[in-house]
């Protein structure tokens, strides 16, 4: 996978929103595309518990802005 920009490391307690949310295996794809295209400032995402066919994963995203923030929560958030 070749990388678009330069990866910076940054603690979560940094960023200004997070968000958890639980899909079920093979959606976190469509939800990082679509963080890509549509998130305008700094995001990260933690994986913390790995989806199965039995089980969904759970998964936290951080956010900077407030309006990438509140897109993805009515995005994904549900």
């Amino acid at each position: 996978m070749i990388l678009d920009r330069p990866i910076t490391f940054r603690d979560k307690q940094s960023f200004n929103h997070a968000q958890e949310i639980t899909k079920p295996f093979g959606v976190i794809e469509e939800v990082l595309a679509w963080c890509k295209s549509e998130l305008r400032d700094d995001w990260r995402w933690q994986l913390v518990e790995m989806s199965s066919d039995i089980r969904p994963g759970r998964y936290i995203f951080y956010f900077d802005g407030e309006r990438d923030y509140l897109a993805f929560v009515l995005k994904w958030s549900g």
